[in-house]
């Protein structure tokens, strides 16, 4: 009989050790989600707060017999609570929130807010309740309304070459344009357009490979960047001429002029960068320096001006696809709107960094700063 209740006894606290692991497992789980976890009771009070719903609204030190109201501070999601308790549906709706920033400021935040009834099966206690799980969506929105605008902005910078060429082709097929001299300067714009329609495609697939993560968008390998500049002010060359510029390059205490990286989009990176000074400085004389620097295990470069500069309030923005600093001193074809985007990625690619710093009149410089040798 004694060994009968010592088996018993062995089982039963078998029995409460397995319950006391699974709910501990449990508690980890639901504690290590990053979503919002609520459980409100049939009069909307709070039963039980993961760790995850602290960060989206202020922090109380002790939510759990507070009413909902008093934890999320919005009544639009406790009326939304309380239909779900009262219809014992499922609900979910999207709310734009003004929540704590950084520091002390505040920001508005896009929350999916989601009620799900308890069933009958529910602990003691919590029948008629309401799970709530409350998850941000802002960045999500963000990246949606990046890539709306993205479609939007290329299917502008690619609509209006081809309505110019479109219009020319009109003219010409129907013989209102047929003077020798104006012809030939139709097919001159025409041809203009139209190398600047496959500039904006080559500059979206570099983009594309640059965002694409596959190991083989990048070689890294030791070349000389003295000659990769070299070529580049070569290449921009008739320009230079055109706008009485100089372009030099500089190897900062005769430092060692290699660095490791992938030729070809070090190519487009300083290409990018001195043509863009040429095109946004319409006054002749421009200086333009291309500087090396080897500096412990980091290589840094900088392309400085002493241009028109770029206003304060246009900085933050000057990386994003098809941006444009506005100049009201020009009507002339600027460029696709890419060409710092592309630097950007094509920096980001080699584990770098990029920033600009300007005061419009005297100088504009941009600073990249990539590692000596390839991080394995």
């Amino acid at each position: 009989m004694k060994r009968a209740h010592a088996i018993k006894d062995r089982e039963e606290l078998a029995y409460h050790e397995r319950t006391r692991q699974r709910a501990e497992m449990l508690h980890r789980l639901v504690e290590g989600i990053e979503d919002g976890l609520f459980i409100i009771s049939s009069r909307l009070t709070v039963l039980f707060v993961n760790r995850g719903a602290m960060k989206f609204f202020p922090p109380i030190s002790s939510p759990v017999g507070r009413t909902l109201l008093e934890c999320v501070r919005d009544h639009r999601i406790v009326e939304m609570v309380q239909g779900s308790v009262e219809s014992g549906q499922r609900q979910r709706q999207e709310f734009l929130v003004s929540s704590r920033g950084e520091g002390s400021g505040v920001e508005d935040r896009i929350f999916s807010v989601e009620a799900v009834p308890l069933n009958g099966d529910a602990p003691g206690g919590m029948e008629g309740g309401v799970l709530v799980i409350l998850r941000d969506e802002t960045e999500k929105h963000t990246l949606e309304r990046i890539r709306k605008d993205f479609v939007a902005n290329a299917s502008h910078e690619l609509r209006t070459p081809l309505s110019i060429i479109n219009g020319y082709l009109e003219n010409l097929v129907e013989g209102d344009i047929s003077e020798p001299d104006e012809t030939k300067r139709a097919f001159g714009i025409m041809r203009k357009h139209g190398d600047r329609l496959a500039q904006i495609v080559e500059d979206l697939l570099i983009i594309s490979r640059m965002e694409s993560g596959e190991q083989e968008a990048v070689r890294v390998e030791e070349f000389d960047f003295k000659a990769c500049a070299l070529d580049v002010i070569h290449r921009l060359t008739p320009v230079i001429t055109t706008k009485e510029a100089k372009v030099e390059m500089v190897l900062v205490d005769n430092c060692s002029p290699y660095i490791h990286g992938d030729r070809y989009y070090w190519d487009q990176i300083l290409f990018n960068l001195v043509s863009n000074a040429l095109k946004e400085n319409l006054a002749r004389g421009l200086q333009v320096t291309i500087q090396l620097k080897q500096e412990g295990d980091t290589s840094e470069i900088q392309v400085k001006d002493n241009g028109v500069g770029i206003p304060h309030a246009d900085l933050p923005f000057v990386f994003k696809r098809f941006y444009r600093v506005a100049r009201h001193h020009s009507k002339e074809i600027k460029g696709t709107g890419l060409g710092l985007s592309i630097v950007k990625r094509a920096v980001e690619a080699h584990q770098g960094t990029i920033t600009v710093h300007s005061r419009p009149g005297i100088e504009t410089l941009f600073t990249i700063r990539v590692p000596r040798a390839p991080r394995v």
